[in-house]
């Protein structure tokens, strides 16, 4: 049972060995020891703040950016509409300048059109007045000529008119 019970020697031996432990411990390892977990628990908790600081930071630029970028959407679909109202304006634009262009060649095709038929009439009655005083002429000088008779002269008119035609 010796091994069960301990004496009291050894307790009073082991406490003392216990007590002079601890003071050893506490004035040489626990201080360096509690002063390392003080030091590690500082540097983490500045760490997080930092971290903390960074994360702000960032959902600040993040939202910096979102912004930008709605900004950006909003000038891009702007410069988009402007440029589509353009071309629409353009093609109007376009399309009535032709329709105007169209009307002005026309009008002047028209013009030169009746400038050419009166310069056609008036050759025309011209080359009829030519041919009318050479009809006439004909018809005269063989009136004139009197050992001829009237039926050969109307065979000559006819004649000179299917020369004409």
């Amino acid at each position: 049972m010796d091994l069960i019970t301990p004496s009291i020697g050894l307790i009073i031996w082991q406490t003392i060995i216990f007590v002079i432990l601890i003071l050893f411990l506490s004035k040489y390892a626990w201080k360096p020891i509690i002063k390392f977990i003080d030091q590690r628990e500082e540097k983490i908790r500045i760490s997080i703040e930092k971290a903390n600081q960074i994360q702000k930071e960032l959902d600040f630029i993040e939202n910096k950016k979102n912004k930008i970028l709605k900004e950006t959407r909003i000038k891009r679909d702007m410069i988009l509409k402007e440029a589509i109202q353009m071309k629409e304006n353009i093609k109007y634009k376009a399309i009535e300048e032709g329709f105007l262009e169209k009307k002005k060649i026309l009008t002047e095709t028209k013009k030169i059109i009746q400038i050419e038929k009166k310069a056609a009439i008036h050759d025309l009655k011209n080359q009829i007045g030519n041919i009318s005083i050479k009809i006439a002429e004909k018809i005269l000088k063989k009136e004139l000529d009197q050992n001829k008779k009237m039926e050969k002269q109307e065979k000559f008119i006819k004649e000179w008119l299917n020369k004409l035609n």
